[in-house]
């Protein structure tokens, strides 16, 4: 049996992975549709409180605003956004990081190694006080598996997802703002709009969900190779991951 994602033929972290990408999207679109509508409901209400109190003699006549700003806590819908999709993008690295790890597990989960006497399972190496193994022995033992992980645009997509997490997305140097600008989406901005050293990087929907697409694109390249490895059930030396392995801590 092939893999084939529209029959279920496919490994349970690969399962995994698309429950919370499937999740991920519905959160970016459901944000944006709720708040959208709570948004125009916060309006509304400024604009009925700013007409109770408006004096032509002593008010400018765009009180509204104040008011809208109280209601929402300085947080403009622009912003919303903004964090929503900063929190999609991290969430689905995040996710793409997760299935790498647990696909290797699911090829290795059938050996176990004996220590002092003692049987015990498998893990990616990883360093003592972390509880998963770095980014570069995941790239290592999926290409062991026939898989290239770390392609110019998965190793973008993680760049980002550290800007975002360790900087806020802001761009401090006018190296980060040439890599992470989109300049199909700043055509048509004045120079003021668009991105610039001390900003933070413009995301949108549409750019979250290209990097989501690209993520995803991977993982199911990846899991066809950890399928198939799946129905061969190769011994351990055939795996030929030993390299990457360590016994699991009881």
């Amino acid at each position: 049996m092939r893999w084939d994602e529209s029959t279920g033929m496919f490994s349970r972290p690969f399962f995994d992975w698309r429950r919370t990408d499937e999740e991920n999207r519905a959160f970016l679109v459901l944000s944006a549709r709720w708040s959208a509508e709570a948004y125009d409901r916060e309006q509304r209400k400024a604009l009925e409180t700013a007409n109770q109190f408006f004096d032509p003699d002593r008010h400018d006549g765009d009180e509204h605003v104040e008011v809208f700003d109280r209601a929402v806590g300085g947080l403009w819908p622009s912003s919303y956004a903004w964090m929503t999709e900063s929190l999609v993008v991290r969430n689905g690295v995040s996710a793409f990081e997760v299935y790498l790890e647990k696909a290797v597990l699911e090829l290795t989960r059938r050996f176990r190694v004996t220590v002092g006497g003692r049987r015990r399972a498998l893990r990616l190496e990883t360093p003592g006080h972390y509880q998963s193994p770095p980014w570069s022995t995941l790239v290592k033992a999926h290409r062991a598996l026939g898989t290239v992980v770390d392609t110019d645009a998965v190793r973008w997509a993680r760049d980002l997802r550290h800007l975002l997490t360790h900087q806020n997305g802001e761009l401090r140097s006018q190296k980060l703002v040439e890599k992470f600008r989109d300049d199909q989406a700043e055509s048509g901005l004045e120079s003021y709009e668009r991105s610039e050293v001390g900003g933070r990087v413009r995301l949108g929907a549409g750019r979250v969900l290209a990097t989501l697409d690209m993520l995803a694109e991977v993982v199911r390249a990846a899991d066809r190779a950890v399928w198939e490895l799946e129905r061969e059930q190769p011994s351990y030396a055939e795996l030929g991951l030993d390299a990457y392995l360590e016994p699991a801590p009881e």
